[in-house]
């Protein structure tokens, strides 16, 4: 580390008090961002906004997965229901239902058997990455289970807050949807700006069986296109691509009027994934959630901004157990593999850009959890 650099996150903090800013980005803005970045807000000469307009309950809804399946359900009324390519959607049964008690859970529940789906995911409005859920194979209800219903609804002790940000509103709400055979999952990066929403791109979602991230991956077009792995997938119609943008063309439509209308700008991601009905038909999920934050798939559009023309990217997380898979003790000693199996190669001029190879994206001797990899092919 230079001198010109402060040695501590504290001094650093301090320094940015002295300095003009032209804006302050956080990983997302909440009651703990706002309460830590407030004594820089004076020094932001490229925007003007309060605190309230950072973090407000209109805003803090939007991390709702309650919120993200009611946007859904509202999107496939008004503009997915007619039209081309209108059956390569999910059915409005297959959206997820908020409830508020356990009653309600049951109902809920009974009622997605009822047609035909015998196997549902529960999911806490406020959970992350995958996690926060309760999957429901068995012939009937366990007594563990009907505890985790209970104990995550009003009165129950079994919720954990993700963040200060549930603090905002209901986070005792449980979504309720089928749990469908997916095929293939991705998502969709947007920045809402004051002149709209931006497309950043599409990436690829690497998910485990439960659903849990694990990583993204994104091919040349990304900036553009759905991922051409996703729209391989279908058999038909011959335009599936044209099609589904053009899905997705009124879906952020819809979304950009609701953003307005809270007042929200900054990033923002869409989980999406296609699945396999019971006819065996491909038909596409257009949003699974919403994320009104930065994401690990917008990191990964970022780092395709490093890489050379007509390369494809792979951002992935390294945990312990995955070391174990990759038969290495630690992260210094994978960041090695790495460098032995995928060495690193630049290409271009005058700012050369990555042509193929790894690299990990934080100190593997400091690493403690988890170990950011980018790799190129």
């Amino acid at each position: 580390m230079s001198d010109q650099c402060p040695s501590t996150p504290v001094q650093g903090f301090a320094a940015l008090r002295t300095r003009k800013l032209g804006r302050l980005r956080p990983w997302a803005w909440g009651p703990d961002s706002v309460a830590l970045l407030e004594p820089l807000f004076a020094r932001v000469t490229g925007e003007t906004r309060t605190p309230e307009q950072r973090s407000n309950p209109g805003l803090a809804e939007l991390y709702s997965k309650a919120w993200s399946a009611a946007f859904l359900r509202h999107f496939l009324e008004q503009a997915g229901k007619t039209g081309p390519g209108a059956s390569l959607l999910c059915g409005e049964t297959e959206v997820g239902v908020a409830v508020n008690t356990v009653d309600e859970a049951l109902a809920a529940i009974a009622a997605i058997r009822r047609r035909g789906h015998h196997r549902i995911v529960v999911k806490q409005a406020l959970g992350v990455a995958g996690a926060n859920a309760l999957r429901l194979f068995e012939p009937e209800l366990l007594d563990s289970q009907r505890r985790w219903l209970a104990n995550s609804l009003p009165g129950g002790t079994g919720f954990q807050p993700v963040s200060s940000i549930s603090s905002s509103l209901n986070p005792r709400q449980l979504v309720v949807e089928p749990w469908l055979e997916r095929v293939m999952d991705f998502s969709i990066q947007l920045e809402m700006t004051a002149d709209g929403l931006k497309l950043c791109g599409y990436t690829g979602l690497l998910n485990d069986a439960r659903g849990q991230f694990q990583g993204n991956w994104a091919e040349p077009h990304h900036h553009k296109r759905i991922p051409s792995r996703v729209i391989a997938r279908f058999t038909e119609p011959a335009d599936v691509s044209g099609l589904l943008l053009a899905h997705y063309a009124n879906l952020f439509e819809m979304l950009a009027a609701e953003l307005r209308r809270r007042d929200f700008t900054g990033p923002l991601g869409i989980d999406a994934f296609i699945y396999k009905d019971a006819a065996g038909r491909i038909r596409l999920k257009p949003v699974v959630e919403i994320n009104p934050r930065f994401t690990m798939g917008r990191l990964t559009v970022e780092l395709m901004k490093q890489t050379c023309q007509g390369g494809c990217g792979w951002f992935r997380l390294m945990n312990q157990a995955r070391l174990r898979g990759e038969g290495v003790a630690d992260f210094p000693a994978y960041a090695r593999l790495l460098a032995e199996r995928h060495p690193l190669h630049l290409a271009g001029e005058p700012a050369p850009k990555i042509r193929s190879g790894a690299l990990c994206l934080n100190d593997p001797a400091r690493a403690q959890v988890c170990l950011a990899v980018f790799q190129v092919t």
